[in-house]
């Protein structure tokens, strides 16, 4: 398409002849004849009459310079309605989208009556028209046409006059390029001879009536080798001058017949001459007259009315076989330009920085503990199980991999075999809640819920039979609020019951209930309806028969008895009863159903002699003691919770240090120990009774080292109680697994992260294998090790990370080396050392600059969790930034970098809903300034996550929340982030930016793009921070079912970029290395 009059002039693509005029002649030079070179023009399709129609004309072809007024006119042209024409296209510009700004006004006279000199420096002045044709070339034959954009439909041949200073430079629009002329004129193929017409009379040299393609403006020009073109045939020569500009006169042009025409090349492989670009359609013809139908985007059909007056009269003739070439020929040229111009909005070689030669292989055989470290590492616990008819559910979480799931483990059988279910819905990156917590189930009809404090309701899932779980959309979970905590749920004839905690205004703890006809929707009972703090707070356990439903709450603040709440309506409405239980602790698991009512056991206590008082209500409302649990261990902690089926009711007791017992009853009256379930290192929490009486307790072993492993236990009717093998479960067992970064210098890779507990270093020097970095015990501890982030500079690499000194205490874990292949540990002393009284003090970025390393890290206290900053000029002495700006409250950074003037820290301020960017600037490394908080235009919330520094601009990328939901953004600071420019990062849905490295050439960002939870990886190239090209590697484990993305990026100096990721379903978790070559082609 050619140019339109608004259209800007590109700054990306610098014009390379705008100096070289293409037909002005000179004071005092000769002037020779030569003929016009063909053109290529486009017309917007219109009515023939518009006046009659009674239709304005608004179209920009319709304004000047396209429809500039004639002499002649009688009258001005007039807009055209939108709809038929009236309103610009702009590739860009999808369905439905907000109209674009209006654009500025043409930079150039509408009429040659008042047209200015050209101020513009040389480099930028259009070509004049007149200017003598360069020597060497051909009379009759335009100088080689030159186009800068390989991706454009261009018509080759002599330049054209171009009159407008204020042409415009467009790389997203097809460009039609030819010469200018009086007519409208076409290339077709030959014709049949036919009789000749008397030839048209010479034209007087007067400024005759100029043509909407007069004023078209042509972009900037790459050197193209034109093909021999016929010989012409000579016709009367025709002229005119502009009035305002005396310094240059036209020359003639040679008449040519109209009926001698050139067929127009097949659009495909370049003829030869030409320039071998297979992304350029090129349309080719011989300087001939134009066809009788004008240009060859014309139909045959009159012009509208405006344009009928603003071009010269022709004589039409020769239509029987150019009309129906040119609709082929329309059709070809409409569809090879839309792909190219789709190409060239969605390819990544649009700006000639490209990624090729990708190669994806899985990371898992790379990044791999060194040899002697016992255990994998995995972290994981079962909370609850539930039993319905032979089908059993046990549920809790799997905390191993960075991606943490819901765990649920089945068995059809009553207990006999086991295997992981399945799980659909988010399984990815920031899903949220991920720890179930309760289930239940019956009448074909199963839920689960966390037991984390929810945020927007999310942390439910449903099944219909116990194996195939599906997450509830959070979008219907209305009546879940923010800090809402689901504390147990039960199975009623109308639904599903679940009760909790809400948190209060005044911040005290209130009863909630919620009630469900199938799980998904949900109706809220608020504590008006329970009971005001005053009388109840929190309830934490429930159970149902039928629509029967008993609950067990906390009392009021400074009371000791228990409340026991009942509803007769599946809990839409509740009362407390009047029975007074003294010393019995809320906790979910007191309360069981019996064959005649309900039964309640105090939990976690017994009495001296080793008896727990068992109390029995047939309708919930009056309670009274029913019977005794004997022979419990004094050093023991008593009854851990109840299950019942049809076959009784059952308890789990602790009935020596970590020895449990399982104690049994057919209604809760008479307690027998029926199974020893011998020593436990660990907690049992979880218990459940099948109808055929076998038993299923699940919990999890006590912590070793970095291990937190799984206990299921089942003991069928009268038999011994076994250990369910987990190796059989095919997708439970999980490694732990990460990598955090990656950085590239002195001739290798450097990847850091953990596996099986301890921190992790690997080195390689292609990107392909890879090799542990060590020692070992620099990297281990007692319990969990990690690094984050590494950078190469002046002394060598540095790593930084956390250990865990205990259970409850951080500390920074720093490692320096001056080749990456030895390292050593720095000593945590001085402003390295948390206070006393701070459990949690670690680094997690660096970045290297010439006057030493930034480190950027959390220091969380008793009541505050602030930022930290140290400095360190030669990897031995570490300087803590003493004075943050606003002491830092509230501020989470996230990357550091160096910078032309210093160093740069990025992060967010606020609530994930309403945060801001924040960029902290310092030239030392120790006292910081804060810029003003970053938010792109359109985002409500948007957060800075890494930063690099690439041509002495500070190049930043982040996550906003948009209409469109959430976005990758880049941002780029020319002035040390005192301001900054934006950009939206192309995607296909949400996304999100993983990591940034930056080169010579540009930058590179890694991350993933699609559903959240369920996208597949991405990559993004730039030349300048705000333009970006996507990349979506396709192969191997970079997209597919579940969730993947790329984490960690990194370029070498000769363009190697090494990226590390992950690929994760519910049943499968894995490392991904994807290599691949930037490359530019400027």
């Amino acid at each position: 398409m050619a140019s339109g009059p608004h259209d800007p002039r590109s700054q990306e693509w610098p014009a390379d002849d705008d100096d070289v005029y293409d037909d002005a002649t000179h004071e005092g030079e000769s002037q020779e004849p030569h003929t016009s070179p063909p053109t290529i023009q486009h017309f917007p399709p219109g009515p023939s009459d518009d006046n009659t129609r009674g239709l304005p004309l608004s179209s920009p072809w319709m304004l000047p310079p396209f429809a500039a007024p004639t002499p002649d006119d009688s009258e001005p042209p007039q807009a055209r309605p939108e709809g038929l024409g009236g309103e610009r296209r702009r590739p860009h510009t999808q369905p439905y989208a907000p109209a674009p700004p209006p654009a500025a006004p043409p930079a150039f006279p509408p009429d040659p009556h008042h047209a200015a000199a050209d101020q513009r420096p040389a480099a930028e002045r259009s070509p004049e028209p007149g200017r003598q044709a360069p020597q060497g070339q051909e009379q009759g034959q335009g100088r080689p046409r030159l186009v800068d954009r390989p991706d454009l439909l261009v018509a080759s041949g002599p330049a054209r006059e171009r009159r407008s200073p204020g042409r415009a430079n467009r790389p997203d629009l097809l460009v039609a390029s030819g010469p200018s002329g009086e007519e409208h004129r076409r290339a077709a193929p030959p014709t049949p001879p036919t009789p000749p017409t008397p030839p048209t009379p010479p034209t007087p040299p007067q400024s005759p009536p100029r043509g909407p393609e007069d004023r078209i403006r042509m972009e900037p020009d790459i050197t193209a080798t034109p093909e021999p073109a016929p010989e012409p045939i000579p016709r009367p020569a025709t002229g005119w001058t502009p009035e305002p500009e005396p310094e240059w006169t036209p020359e003639p042009e040679p008449e040519q017949d109209q009926d001698d025409f050139e067929p127009v090349r097949r659009v495909g492989r370049p003829p030869g001459g030409r320039p071998a670009r297979p992304d350029l359609l090129v349309a080719q013809g011989s300087p001939s007259r134009r066809g009788p139908n004008g240009g060859r985007h014309h139909r045959a059909a009159a012009a509208p009315s405006a344009v009928r007056r603003s071009s010269p009269t022709r004589r039409r003739r020769g239509r029987g076989l150019v009309i129906p070439f040119l609709m082929v020929l329309v059709v070809t040229v409409a569809v090879g330009g839309g792909l190219v111009l789709w190409g060239w909005v969605s390819s990544p070689f649009a700006t000639g920085l490209r990624l090729v030669g990708d190669e994806v292989r899985s990371g898992d055989a790379n990044f791999v503990p060194r040899a002697g470290i016992g255990g994998d590492g995995s972290n994981q616990v079962l909370n609850a199980v539930a039993s319905v008819g032979s089908v059993m559910v046990a549920v809790g979480s799997d905390t191993t991999s960075p991606v943490p799931r819901p765990l649920f483990l089945v068995s059809p059988d009553g207990g006999t075999t086991w295997r992981l279910g399945k799980v659909t819905g988010p399984a990815g990156y920031e899903t949220g809640p991920t720890t179930v917590g309760r289930v239940a189930g019956g009448d074909g009809l199963w839920l689960a819920a966390g037991n984390d404090v929810l945020g927007a309701g999310r942390g439910l899932w449903t099944s219909a039979d116990g194996y195939s779980w599906n997450a509830v959309d959070p979008a219907k979970l209305d009546a879940f609020g923010v800090g809402d905590k689901i504390m147990d749920l039960a199975r009623t004839s109308s639904g599903f019951v679940a009760v909790g905690t809400v948190m209060l205004p005044d911040g005290t703890n209130g009863a909630v209930a919620w009630v469900s006809p199938d799980g998904r929707e949900w109706e809220r009972v608020e504590t008006q309806a329970i009971g005001m703090p005053d009388k109840v707070r929190g309830i934490k356990a429930v159970v149902a028969k039928g629509d029967a439903v008993v609950a067990l709450a906390d009392p009021a603040q400074g009371q000791s008895t228990s409340v026991i709440l009942r509803s007769s309506d599946g809990g839409r409405s509740w009362l407390r009863t009047g029975a007074a239980l003294n010393d019995v602790i809320p906790e979910p698991g007191a309360l069981a159903v019996a064959a005649d009512g309900f039964v309640l056991v105090p939990t976690q206590q017994r009495s001296d002699k080793g008896e727990v008082r068992v109390h029995c209500s047939a309708d919930g409302v009056d309670w009274a003691g029913c019977g005794t649990i004997t022979g419990l261990a004094r050093d023991g902690s008593g009854v851990k919770g109840l299950a019942s089926s049809s076959a009784g009711v059952a308890a789990v007791a602790e009935s020596g240090f970590e020895r449990y017992a399982v104690y049994s009853s057919p209604d809760g009256h008479e307690w027998s120990k029926t199974t020893d379930l011998g020593e436990v290192p660990g907690s049992l929490r979880a218990l459940a009774l099948s109808d055929a009486g076998t038993m299923v307790i699940g919990g999890d072993e006590r912590a070793a080292d970095v291990d937190n492993r799984v206990v299921l236990i089942t003991a069928p009717k009268g038999g011994e109680a076994r250990p369910v093998s987990l190796s059989g479960i095919e997708g439970l067992a999980r490694a732990a697994r990460e990598t955090s970064r990656v950085a590239a210098g002195d001739g290798r890779f450097v990847a850091v992260g953990a596996a099986s507990g301890d921190a992790g270093i690997w080195t390689s020097t292609s990107g392909e294998s890879w090799k542990a970095g060590g020692p070992a015990q620099l990297l281990g501890g007692p319990l969990r090790q990690t690094l984050g982030d590494v950078a190469n500079g002046r002394r060598g690499w540095l790593a930084v990370g956390s250990t865990m000194t205990d259970a409850s205490s951080t500390e920074p874990l720093l490692v320096t080396s001056t080749d990456g292949e030895d390292w050593r540990r720095v000593p945590v002393l001085g402003s390295l050392a948390p206070a006393a009284d701070h459990d949690f003090l670690a680094p997690h970025a660096v970045a290297a600059g010439p006057s030493g390393y930034v480190m950027a890290g959390e220091d969380r206290g008793p009541a505050t969790v602030v930022p930290v900053l140290w400095f360190s000029p030669d990897l031995k002495r570490y300087t803590r930034a003493a004075k943050l700006p606003a002491g830092g409250i509230g501020v989470r950074l996230h990357d550091v970098s160096a910078t032309s003037s210093g160093y740069v820290a990025v992060g967010g301020a606020g609530t994930a809903e309403r945060e801001t960017g924040v960029v902290w600037v310092s030239a030392d490394g120790v006292n910081w300034t804060a810029r003003k908080p970053v938010l792109p235009p359109g985002a409500t919330s948007a957060g800075l996550r890494h930063v690099v520094l690439y041509g002495g601009h500070i190049v930043a990328a982040g996550t906003a929340l948009t209409e469109e939901g959430r976005r990758a953004f880049g941002a780029v600071s020319a002035d040390n982030g005192s301001t900054w420019e934006f950009s939206w990062l192309p995607a296909d849905g949400s996304s999100a930016v993983q990591d940034l490295a930056a080169t010579a050439e540009g930058v590179v960002a890694v991350g993933w793009h699609g559903v959240p939870g369920a996208g597949d990886s991405v990559a993004w190239t730039s030349e300048n921070g705000l333009n970006w090209q996507r990349h979506a590697p396709s192969q191997g484990s970079l997209d597919g079912d579940g969730s993947q993305w790329l984490g960690a990026v990194a370029v070498s100096s000769g363009g190697q970029v090494v990226a590390l990721g992950r690929s994760t379903t519910y049943s499968a978790d894995h490392l991904t290395l994807w290599r691949s070559t930037l490359t530019s082609s400027r």
